[in-house]
């Protein structure tokens, strides 16, 4: 068996696979918000929880026999000052990757997931809590790759300080993020806009009315401009602990960032005059699966 974990702003992921195969045997993600506070430190009780996670998911790695690893840690490990003093408290060996090696992998991971894109032309986004990285895509090729350093957990903290938001706060964080996407060229004849990342995903299984999270069910799962206008507009209805309530599929971790994820994801059809968005769970976390083992 091999494994690959993905640090990221808000969640903290695993990834286990048989190395003949390739094939997935577990897949879990766990909130350490390690992006909270924007003063450019993580915060002690967030590197605490984060710790907690990281030996929890060694020690499943030791009773599923792991031969090899691979971690990486993303947007808020690479932005903050105190980066370092926290991969030393770790007992494993993490690379801090850039947002355009963040893009390639999160590609590969996609392609891993929806295998009919591999002759299409299309746009894969990975909307996470500190950066948001874009793919344009030609088959198995990227054309062009970048990041906006812009993600749930950031504009949270800037726009949106109350709960639940107003629609002022959601259009202005929504804005501050076109503007940020605007900055590089987006002109690109495609067919597929593709979003993975626990924000599109977390929206596709609200639109299905889960209960629990089923893979299977939000794989390449049709989600659409008026579906996630419908929930966005109940969400602001809601305090986070009624929308805990109300869509139990929703991690708790998640409740309050969902609401301007989805804000988010509707700025990006509009950029790319798309009505809808095909969401896959493949990201970067199978990318380094395929990349380095497979």
């Amino acid at each position: 068996m091999i494994a690959a974990i993905d640090i990221g702003t808000n969640t903290i992921r695993l990834a286990i696979a048989d190395e003949t195969t390739c094939k997935l045997v577990l897949r879990l993600s766990k909130i350490a918000r390690l992006g909270k506070g924007s003063n450019g430190y993580l915060q002690e009780e967030n590197i605490q929880k984060a710790l907690y996670i990281l030996s929890y998911y060694e020690n499943l790695m030791k009773s599923y026999n792991c031969t090899d690893y691979k971690a990486v840690a993303t947007s808020a490990i690479r932005e903050a000052k105190n980066k370092d003093d926290f991969l030393n408290k770790t007992h494993l060996n993490i690379e801090v990757i850039d947002g355009l090696k963040e893009a390639y992998l999160s590609q590969k991971g996609i392609l891993y997931a929806l295998d009919y894109l591999k002759n299409k032309r299309w746009v894969g986004f990975d909307l996470g809590g500190g950066s948001c990285e874009f793919m344009f895509c030609e088959n198995e090729r990227i054309v062009k790759s970048f990041s906006v350093k812009l993600g749930v957990v950031k504009l949270l903290e800037q726009f949106c300080k109350t709960d639940p938001p107003s629609k002022k706060n959601l259009f202005d964080a929504g804005l501050a993020f076109k503007d940020e996407l605007l900055k590089h060229k987006v002109t690109f004849d495609f067919e597929y806009l593709i979003g993975n990342a626990g924000t599109v995903t977390s929206l596709a299984a609200m639109d299905l009315n889960l209960k629990t999270y089923d893979y299977e069910k939000c794989e390449n799962y049709k989600l659409t401009q008026k579906s996630i206008e419908k929930l966005l507009n109940e969400m602001i209805s809601m305090d986070k602990q009624s929308r805990l309530k109300h869509y139990p599929v929703l991690e708790e971790g998640r409740e309050d960032v969902i609401v301007v994820g989805a804000q988010v994801v509707l700025s990006i059809m509009e950029v790319f005059g798309k009505d809808c968005v095909y969401t896959t769970n493949g990201s970067l976390l199978e990318g380094l699966i395929v990349e380095n083992f497979c």
